[in-house]
């Protein structure tokens, strides 16, 4: 009985341990990106988009099609309708005649194809071009989504290097606190040494909460993006020096060259401006002539009862075709027309003003990045300074000759250094993201 409780207890810790696991989920960088690609809910939602515009575009595709119908119906003459003829030989009066029977059967098929049409054909460039803007639209929500992916996986990355150093700091800090209350005891240490220890081990207890509360909202958000769900655990396995490969583009030019054939909002707009002008199109097709191929085929009978066993049916049937010229509209075409050319003006307008945002975005990121590479080299060489004033701090306080107030400031401004270190290279990150999002060639995959 012993023996199968503790394998019912043992079977039972492996389960648990399984499912701890399975709920557990390792991601670098490129992970992220590429769940977000196939989880992410608003990209799902452009998908949708991009399939709705292409059914469009089919749809108006099919108006060059015969369009064929059938008609049927039942008709109830209460009154039997009335034709007027004119007897000539008695007055000028009209007679009336009834003609037609009280109940009436029909039944028609009829077609129609459009040989000469313009409207469809620009109704057809319009739905292309509408559905290429959607798919540029659908690559800078993918752009935006891999941007702000990028930015929380590198927030929690900075969270979890300033964590790291600041536990470092609170075993030094945890350390001289010990040593202070020690030498206070043997009364070799004043009772302020002691306090300003506490003091600075609740600082980085405070600051150490903060961070690792901020670092969960982070993976909150990460997951969101994501498309997982809130209660898988996630592991970042990259290192905040190791993400993004590191592009420096000096040259303004060749910057700006390379927005210019990448980004994704200018390809959009350009293509608005040549929906704007296919909407002109369309606009002045609606007053040029339509030929239409026509066909009817007709059965029809009336009698006054309701024996159609015993009815006649003849047929009707006509083939041919049907010519449309407008000839006046109230001079609508003129105002259309002005409305469209005043669309087009504001597209072309905003195009250029999209480029010229996209230059100094351009020029601001390449600045940006270059000032970020040089404040790491600073910080390194903070780091450096720091690291050595701590070593010699440390080695007069071993040897008897420095104070333990000079120790913990050279320890915190050693800290410090390092901090500044890990926000520079995150700073360099972040621009190293706004540079390839500046010049169209971040992606998501």
């Amino acid at each position: 009985m012993k023996k199968i409780i503790l394998g019912s207890l043992l079977l039972l810790n492996i389960l648990t341990s399984m499912k701890v696991l399975a709920q557990e989920k390792t991601l670098s960088l490129k992970d992220a990106l590429q769940q977000a690609a196939t989880g992410n809910r608003q990209l799902q939602i452009q998908a949708m988009e991009n399939q709705r515009s292409a059914i469009t575009v089919r749809e108006k595709k099919s108006l060059l099609l015969p369009t064929v119908n059938v008609y049927g119906g039942y008709t109830l003459n209460t009154e039997r309708p009335v034709i007027y003829l004119r007897n000539e030989n008695q007055d000028i009066k009209l007679n009336d005649v009834r003609y037609g029977g009280r109940h009436s059967f029909e039944g028609v098929i009829s077609a129609a194809y459009p040989l000469l049409n313009p409207v469809i054909k620009s109704s057809i460039l319009d739905a292309g071009i509408q559905e290429e803007i959607g798919r540029q639209q659908t690559k800078q929500v993918e752009e935006q989504l891999a941007m702000n992916v990028s930015q929380v996986y590198l927030a929690i990355l900075l969270n979890g290097e300033q964590l790291a150093l600041l536990r470092q700091s609170m075993k030094r800090n945890e350390k001289a606190l010990a040593d202070s209350r020690s030498l206070f005891l043997q009364g070799k240490s004043l009772k302020t040494d002691t306090l300003a220890n506490y003091i600075a081990i609740q600082n980085l207890v405070s600051a150490i909460s903060s961070l690792q509360n901020n670092t969960e909202v982070l993976k909150l958000q990460l997951k969101q993006l994501m498309g997982i769900d809130d209660s898988i655990k996630i592991v970042l396995n990259d290192t905040l020096e190791n993400q993004i490969d590191h592009i420096v583009i000096t040259h303004p030019d060749s910057l700006l060259f390379t927005a210019m054939n990448n980004r994704k909002d200018i390809i959009a707009a350009e293509l608005q401006v040549e929906q704007k002008r296919e909407q002109q199109q369309a606009a002045r097709a609606n007053y040029k002539p339509q030929l239409w191929a026509i066909a009817q085929y007709q059965l029809q009978g009336q009698a006054d009862n309701l024996k159609i066993w015993d009815y006649r049916i003849p047929r009707t049937s006509f083939a041919g075709l049907r010519l449309s010229i407008p000839i006046y509209n109230g001079g609508r075409q003129k105002y259309q027309d002005r409305q469209a050319m005043i669309s087009i003006g504001q597209s072309e307008k905003t195009l250029a003003d999209l480029k010229s945002t996209i230059g100094t975005e351009v020029h601001a990121a390449n600045a940006n990045l270059g000032e970020s590479w040089r404040q790491l080299v600073i910080q390194d060489q903070n780091v450096e300074a720091a690291q050595i004033n701590y070593n010699m701090m440390h080695d007069r306080y071993t040897h008897g000759l420095g104070s333990r107030l000079e120790l913990s400031d050279a320890e915190l401004a050693l800290t410090k250094a390092r901090l500044n270190r890990v926000q520079a290279i995150y700073q360099i990150r972040l621009t190293e993201l706004q540079m390839k999002k500046a010049t169209g060639t971040l992606a998501l995959q």
